[in-house]
């Protein structure tokens, strides 16, 4: 598109994470150990080199790095196969063991390609002694069925509301929202994070609010609910005609001040 006569591209970092939910309340996925070898098993940058190139970044906490109380010192979870293969041992699973990976049938700006993702994944578990069957379905019954718990681990994502943190740790990880019809689809119930961003929730004070979520990141990651994938750049095309037209981090598109030159 770059390269095509008479368009430009309008592009910024968006409020958004794609992930891949680990179903905590179904084997092997109840086991904290196993969720944080498949964090060690899956390297996040040929996913972002294959997949989403310059238009995406790794994704190491569940909430986007522009966003306030977003914990960088939290360190990544490496690409480490041999860590990996010793947690699983730890876990009970020293030849490993067979899932569902279930990936989105549709594009999404956290997510363009869940399939070639499904693939890329598919084909570095195995290399730890997990085979990943992908599973695909039209997208309202992979909503619906994903809503219901009936995954092992499926890959969603999110795009802010209103570029609060508790927009994405509350519905997205809270045990309220672990509840069918579940926005939180890793049906991950740890009542420390809980309480940690309800305290958040009912407090105006930006400060106490930003230590509460830095913390709760910190359970978020040692706790490895969802492997992470990235947080991606939106882009949208316009003829060089087009004026003032302004991307915003929810995804609206809003045409009020926008004009077309002659």
């Amino acid at each position: 598109m770059r390269a095509a006569d008479g368009i430009q591209l309008i592009q910024q970092a968006g409020l958004n994470v794609g992930y891949l939910a680990l179903n905590t309340s179904k084997k092997p996925y109840d086991n904290k150990l196993v969720r944080q070898a498949m964090n060690y098993a899956i390297d996040r940058q040929e996913i972002i080199d294959g997949v989403y190139g310059e238009a995406g970044q790794v994704a190491k906490n569940p909430i986007p790095p522009g966003m306030w109380s977003y914990n960088d010192d939290i360190e990544a979870y490496p690409y480490d196969p041999e860590k990996a293969k010793a947690l699983l041992a730890e876990a009970g699973y020293p030849d490993g063991f067979t899932t569902e990976l279930w990936a989105m049938p549709v594009a999404r700006p956290y997510n363009p390609n869940a399939r070639k993702i499904a693939e890329i994944m598919q084909a570095q578990l195995s290399k730890v002694g997990i085979e990943a069957e992908i599973i695909s379905y039209d997208w309202g019954t992979y909503l619906d069925r994903t809503d219901s718990g009936e995954h092992q681990a499926a890959m969603l994502g999110w795009t802010g509301d209103n570029g609060d943190p508790d927009n994405f740790l509350w519905v997205l990880l809270s045990e309220p929202a672990a509840t069918p019809p579940a926005g939180n689809i890793a049906f991950w119930k740890n009542a420390e994070f809980t309480d940690l961003i309800r305290e958040a929730k009912e407090t105006a004070d930006q400060a106490v609010r930003t230590e509460l979520y830095r913390e709760a990141q910190e359970v978020f990651h040692e706790e490895a609910p969802w492997v992470t994938i990235a947080h991606s750049v939106v882009t949208v095309p316009a003829k060089d005609t087009v004026q003032d037209f302004v991307l915003y981090p929810t995804g609206k598109r809003v045409f009020k001040h926008v004009w077309i030159k002659k």
